[in-house]
């Protein structure tokens, strides 16, 4: 499965570890005031701690210098509304709280839900990596309080890429 957002191709990923969330029925029938991501995907790894993740993961085009205030606040504010949304419906939808609860991916549904990692990601299509640290922190900062509802940073981690890191991390195609 692959995934067009923001000129960027992302995957290819089993259609079983991917849920697009953002074309769900779910969504569709919330979406009215809702901003979510593009979408969840289950990421093994070999580690015992943390075997398994969530990974919810927001696309865009560009993004404002940290210094052209307030644009650079409301872009993180919107961020950290999608990712945290996103997390919260995947949840919602795997605990079985809307009546499409069956469109989320048998993976999904099979999860143990105590031990899984979340990692909240922005891509940045070229974006220069010299400034994504400070994206980063920004975003960390914002999502906070979201960490720590869900086991702080041994249980979630935000990443911020550019469309480099991104492939080096598996989310996208190269061109």
């Amino acid at each position: 499965m692959y995934i067009d957002e923001s000129n960027m191709r992302f995957g290819p990923f089993l259609e079983s570890d991917c849920f697009p969330i953002e074309k769900s029925q779910t969504y569709q029938e919330i979406r009215q005031g809702v901003k979510i991501a593009e979408f969840a995907l289950i990421r093994h790894s070999e580690s015992d701690s943390n075997p398994v993740s969530l990974w919810i993961v927001e696309a865009k085009s560009s993004s404002p210098r940290p210094n052209t205030q307030p644009n650079f606040r409301d872009f993180i504010e919107e961020i950290q509304v999608k990712l945290t949304n996103t997390l919260s419906l995947t949840l919602a939808i795997a605990l079985k709280r809307h009546k499409t609860w069956q469109e989320l991916p048998k993976s999904f549904q099979n999860l143990d839900w105590q031990n899984i990692r979340f990692v909240l990601i922005l891509v940045i299509q070229g974006h220069d990596a010299a400034w994504l640290p400070d994206l980063e922190d920004a975003l960390k900062y914002a999502l906070q309080s979201t960490r720590q509802i869900w086991g702080g940073s041994v249980k979630s981690e935000v990443l911020v890429l550019n469309d480099q890191f991104a492939q080096k991390h598996g989310l996208i195609t190269p061109p």
